[in-house]
């Protein structure tokens, strides 16, 4: 069932067992990173679940045709306004009042409350009431990333089910599908996440790794001022870009200090394994480790929004110093 969905073979088989009314509940969790397919399968589900028992095809199906169209009624969703951002009261007090309204095409509601993790107590506790005392024919479905933030009495109301990453070969094809370009190097990279390779794709990840990878072969240059100003692409860097080019070299420097480890099934650069090995040769696990630290350090100066210029020259400033030990 749900053959677009890669991978969550288990869930699936769980979910499809509540359409066979095998089993029944009015609170379900996905939980598990962010990225890997949780709101994707509970829309999935979400639709199935209203249709079950239409006599139609689902071509004829009114309640199919309105959830493709994003305009069935008996479908709520609840959303963060912004990533990062709270759930706020006022969207769980709205969804609370259209709890006395039966449903319309369908015998149930759905809501799907997505950053169920990002809510305050005053929006956690009138979710909880909810929950308590179910209104007759709704299911709801959380999905959060963090199950730790969620309320213990929340928890104790879902069955929950931990969502776990996707193997770099069904990333690979989820790219395919969308037609992006080197998908098995953007899946290597993604930790499991197909929505963190889609993110990759778009910021144009690959570009960032190589520019920090250059970096680092060419990190003992004598005149390293006048090298740092042989790199155009450091003027007015914005923020997101500064931040792609540090994830990019944190993770060769973890495939760096891996390789020394003689650990290569869990490499993210598989693909440039042979110029690591090159650029890293006399480098000592020390040496990439204090790197690391101090890329940490790069990523948090950005963040708070120091400058992407300044931030990453004073970071090859630190690589050229580390290089001089040797």
């Amino acid at each position: 069932m749900w053959p677009k969905v890669l991978g969550h073979e288990q869930n699936k088989k769980v979910l499809s067992q509540f359409l066979r009314g095998e089993k029944s509940t009015p609170a379900l969790l996905f939980y598990g990173p962010s990225g890997v397919g949780k709101r994707y399968l509970a829309q999935q589900f979400a639709q199935s679940f209203l249709c079950q028992g239409n006599p139609y095809s689902e071509d004829n199906c009114a309640s199919c045709k309105a959830f493709r169209a994003g305009t069935h009624p008996d479908l709520i969703q609840v959303a963060q306004l912004a990533p990062g951002r709270e759930l706020l009261i006022e969207q769980i007090k709205d969804m609370s009042r259209q709890a006395s309204y039966a449903p319309t095409l369908s015998t149930h509601k759905v809501c799907i409350i997505d950053g169920a993790d990002f809510m305050k107590a005053p929006a956690a506790n009138s979710l909880l009431k909810l929950l308590e005392e179910p209104p007759d024919f709704w299911l709801f479905i959380l999905i959060a990333t963090d199950i730790n933030r969620l309320l213990p009495t929340i928890l104790s109301r879902v069955i929950s089910r931990r969502f776990d990453g996707l193997s770099s070969e069904d990333i690979a094809t989820i790219l395919q599908e969308k037609q992006v370009e080197n998908p098995e190097i953007l899946a290597n990279l993604a930790a499991g996440s197909p929505g963190k390779a889609l993110e990759l794709s778009e910021i144009d990840a690959l570009l960032w790794r190589e520019r920090a990878l250059y970096i680092l072969e060419h990190s003992r240059e004598a005149r390293v001022m006048q090298f740092i100003g042989e790199l155009p692409w450091l003027e007015k860097m914005p923020m997101s870009e500064g931040m792609a080019f540090l994830e990019m070299l944190l993770l060769l420097l973890r495939d760096a200090l891996f390789s020394k480890e003689h650990i290569t099934e869990k490499l993210f650069n598989p693909d440039l394994v042979a110029r690591i090995d090159i650029c890293f040769a006399s480098w000592q696990s020390k040496e990439i480790e204090s790197l690391m630290k101090i890329v940490g350090e790069s990523y948090r100066g950005i963040a708070a929004k120091t400058g992407s210029k300044a931030v990453l020259e004073a970071l090859i400033l630190s690589i050229n110093e580390l290089r001089k030990e040797d």
